[in-house]
């Protein structure tokens, strides 16, 4: 779209300016803006000028129409970043302050003093090589 714009619009600029220099003068009743110049320019480096003129319209318009669509992408990407963090952190809050979680949590803070200090393994018969097993 922003192509077919920028092109119309360097059609009309070049256009205009072959027309206005008296590069092209076919058209009636539009009489050339430079019908007796006091410095008469050959009709080559008129024509050149234009088509120089022309390029520079149209790439300016084709930068303006890429900064517009950008502008309007970079604010989707924006909101739709925005989105997807807060869906996250929603999701991530959930799990956190889930009642299992906390439940195991307390479990682990309050009955921490709880576990046994020894385990079981001095219970096992190879545990300790010198007991001969007299008690």
């Amino acid at each position: 779209m922003v192509a077919y714009i920028a092109v119309f619009i360097g059609g009309l600029i070049t256009c205009y300016l072959l027309i206005s220099l008296g590069v092209v003068d076919k058209i009636d009743g539009l009489p050339g803006a430079q019908e007796a110049p006091a410095i008469s320019l050959p009709t080559y480096l008129s024509f050149v000028s234009v088509l120089l003129t022309a390029i520079t319209v149209v790439l300016t318009a084709i930068a303006i129409g890429i900064g517009v669509v950008a502008a309007f992408t970079f604010r989707d990407l924006k909101d739709e970043a925005r989105k997807m963090a807060q869906t996250t952190v929603e999701e991530e809050a959930d799990k956190a302050l889930s009642e299992d979680v906390i439940k195991a949590r307390i479990n682990e803070v309050a009955f921490a003093h709880l576990k046994p200090e020894k385990t079981l393994e001095e219970l096992e018969e190879g545990f300790d090589p010198t007991d001969t097993g007299d008690r």
